[in-house]
């Protein structure tokens, strides 16, 4: 799915600073502010719970919640990886 625009916000609804273009997200880890690049293809990093886009600064895991609707994303906390 294209996200490029998308409005991309925190779990709790706050824009955050973040690249979506095409199919791909880039975003700084919230917990450490380390890179993170997460697809929206399906089995692909970040796509769903069950595929984490993992931080590699603090091994924080995160999911993509898409409302193609509304053109916004979510940055969903997945746990760790660690």
């Amino acid at each position: 799915m294209k996200i490029t625009d998308f409005l991309v916000m925190d779990s709790d609804g706050n824009t955050i600073p973040a690249d979506p273009f095409g199919n791909n997200l880039a975003f700084c880890c919230p917990s450490c502010g380390y890179p993170v690049l997460a697809i929206t293809l399906a089995n692909q990093r970040g796509s769903d719970e069950m595929h984490p886009a993992i931080c590699r600064g603090c091994y924080a895991a995160y999911f993509l919640d898409i409302r193609p609707s509304a053109e916004k994303l979510y940055v969903q906390a997945a746990g760790s990886a660690a």
